[in-house]
């Protein structure tokens, strides 16, 4: 649910009331209101009909549509209203904004559009968000360009427009944050903000485009201004792989200190499981006790060494799973011989989408086939409560094949670029 009103430096968005009829007939029957509007749309009637809709919005439960009076708050005037209206598919809503002819040139639509669409992705967990203008449109598709819509082919007059997180693996990385994590449209991206206590190194920026060789001091003033109170020096960027991306792509970032790293997508959808057969000799389940979770980070420090993760980032992790888990999101899942653990994999699911997460097996047992056994175990359990689930797999011949194996399909691949100082 929305928690209401929203604020921005210049408006408020809120509920409509009864009481502001006739001030939301007065803006909608504006000459240059509705340009692309029929004259019925415009009337005074048509603004009673919507407006007694957008109040009888408010008493659904759940409640599956805002559309919200959009208020300038130097003088407590409305002035428009914006709107988000969920559909039957998870995770995606509709997207509409109206504005008084009196208020247009000021930025006041894309301020209330970025308002809402951050509280849209942020509290109502959205990772896609549609619309539809007419093609001779140009102010309305000027301001979805701006807001980062992306527009379909034209059709029949009408233009369908799309904003989305555009990155699996980045959505889902997001989702695993839980609370801790907060999204914000910019220009040219998405700024994923973190919980400093939870997850140190989350603060990043997820570019619509691979940033240019060149481009490395724009960047970093970019990141700069949009985390004003990191310490200089760090920046973390991602974006979608493309054909050309690789580490000779970045050589001048690596030289001024930036790491460079690529992981690969691979969903498996409903009827795509190719299961492994599982050993009567062990067992499979979720950790549960505190011993659990000591064998857990123990095989993690064992079987991820290189990865550098410490005792303290394992901790934050285990909380953050123990939280996502009490929420009803899914489990961390280990293979044992009696008391002993011998793999781990967590598996999360929210609105449609499944991830993977933290696959490990400890040294002494690997290519005994334990982790396929435990991923075909989770798959299967997750495809009963989502149709996609994915992993995302660094590019190791290992476990490439092994997801592969299980049906998984490569569906892309995502590019990091980080400096810690």
């Amino acid at each position: 649910m929305l928690i209401l009103p929203l604020v921005s430096p210049r408006l408020l968005l809120r509920d409509f009331s009864a009481a502001d009829l006739p001030r939301y007939q007065q803006l909608r029957g504006g000459s240059r209101c509705g340009p692309h509007d029929s004259a019925l749309e415009a009337s005074p009637a048509f603004s009673a009909q919507l407006l007694e809709r957008f109040v009888d919005q408010q008493r659904q439960q759940p409640r599956r549509a805002w559309q919200l009076a959009l208020i300038r708050r130097d003088d407590n005037q409305l002035i428009g209203s914006v709107g988000l209206r969920l559909s039957l598919s998870p995770g995606i809503a509709g997207f509409g904004v109206e504005l008084a002819e009196a208020a247009w040139g000021q930025g006041y639509a894309a301020e209330a559009g970025r308002l809402l669409l951050d509280a849209g992705f942020n509290q109502l967990g959205l990772s896609r968000v549609e619309a539809d203008t007419a093609e001779g449109n140009l102010a309305a598709r000027k301001l979805a360009a701006r807001l980062g819509f992306v527009p379909a082919p034209s059709r029949n007059g009408r233009v369908s427009l799309a904003l989305s997180l555009g990155m699996l693996g980045a959505e889902t990385e997001w989702r695993l944050l839980g609370e801790a994590g907060r999204l914000q449209r910019l220009d040219y991206g998405w700024r994923l903000s973190a919980d400093a206590a939870s997850f140190p190194d989350g603060d990043a920026l997820w570019l619509d485009h691979a940033p240019q060789a060149q481009q490395r001091q724009r960047w970093e003033q970019r990141f700069a201004d949009a985390f004003p109170d990191r310490l200089p020096g760090h920046c973390r960027l991602r974006w979608q792989a493309r054909a050309e991306d690789g580490p000779d792509a970045y050589a001048d970032w690596t030289a001024a200190g930036y790491r460079y790293r690529q992981a690969e997508a691979w969903l498996l959808g409903e009827g795509m499981l190719r299961p492994a057969a599982l050993s009567p000799m062990l067992t499979m389940r979720p950790l549960s006790s505190q011993g659990d979770w000591r064998q857990w980070r123990q095989l993690l420090r064992d079987a991820c060494r290189e990865e550098g993760q410490g005792g303290a980032q394992l901790e934050r992790r285990a909380e953050r799973y123990r939280r996502l888990e009490a929420a009803g999101h899914g489990h961390v899942w280990g293979v044992f011989d009696g008391q002993a653990l011998l793999a781990c994999a967590g598996l999360f699911v929210w609105q449609g989408l499944g991830r993977f997460q933290q696959v490990a097996t400890a040294p002494q047992v690997r290519r005994l086939g334990i982790a396929s056994q435990l991923l075909s175990h989770l798959a299967a359990w997750g495809l009963r409560r989502s149709p996609r689930l994915l992993a995302m797999v660094a590019a190791r011949e290992a476990a490439v094949g092994l997801y592969r194996q299980l049906g998984f399909t490569h569906v892309g691949g995502e590019c990091f670029l980080s400096r810690n100082c």
